[in-house]
């Protein structure tokens, strides 16, 4: 059919289709489509008020979450229908990657409260410093870690053997269930401040790689945006 051509065109412009080292992946069934078009549809296909059973194609393809915006906007230019019916569905993780978003791995055996205080050592500081979620004389010898915000992470972590989880930006409710259920302690430590780190890391890769051609420096500049951290009084 011209139009579910048409459609699978648009959809593989707008980047849907990809997989490995091929383009323009896609999977189409035949079927029937039943619909009546009511007051104030202008329908491409049949009447107002007379219900249409017509030969249809669904069309599959797989596309990445950063493209789906574009890729509903292109479905929808180019479809003939007023209403085409379409749906995104989340595909699960088939585990298969060699790396993930975060590492674990394991440390003198210490607490918690010696732990976070030793990652704050660590890092830059910031206004809003570190938070800790967890008794602090917890035994600590496993820790989960995720640059960046982590909670999407969550799930996974508390499925692991670790006893800390240190990660940023960690939201209100997805941690206080994280707890609730038993998981690991967290720490949850600026944003920025956990991506510096890697800072030098590239800058030392630089060198080995380019030696005296360039020359390279670490910002020291502070990006993270909270300037401040107010306490009120006790109540």
């Amino acid at each position: 059919m011209a139009d579910a051509e048409r459609v699978r065109v648009a959809l593989s412009g707008a980047g849907a289709g990809v997989i490995g080292d091929y383009d323009s992946a896609s999977f189409s069934t035949p079927g029937e489509g039943r619909f009546r078009p009511l007051d104030g549809a202008t329908p491409a296909i049949g009447a107002v008020g007379r219900l249409e059973v017509v030969e249809e194609v669904r069309i599959e393809c797989v596309l990445a979450r950063a493209a789906r915006p574009r890729v509903v906007a292109a479905l929808l230019a180019a479809h003939p229908y007023e209403e085409p019916a379409y749906d995104v569905v989340e595909l699960a993780d088939p585990g298969v990657a060699a790396t993930g978003s975060g590492r674990i791995g394991t440390v003198a055996e210490t607490t918690l409260g010696a732990f976070a205080q030793r990652v704050a050592d660590a890092l830059p500081g910031t206004a809003a410093g570190v938070r800790v979620a967890g008794v602090p004389d917890r035994a600590v010898r496993t820790v989960a870690v995720c640059g960046g915000a982590g909670d999407f992470l969550l799930d996974d972590v508390r499925r692991s053997d670790a006893d800390v989880y240190v990660t940023s930006d960690l939201r209100h409710h997805p941690a206080s269930e994280f707890l609730e259920h038993g998981g690991p302690a967290l720490v949850d430590v600026a944003h920025w401040a956990a991506e510096w780190t890697w800072l030098p890391v590239v800058a030392e890769k630089v060198r080995q790689a380019l030696g005296d051609t360039v020359e390279s420096r670490v910002s020291t500049i502070c990006t993270d945006p909270w300037t401040a951290r107010v306490v009120g009084e006790e109540r």
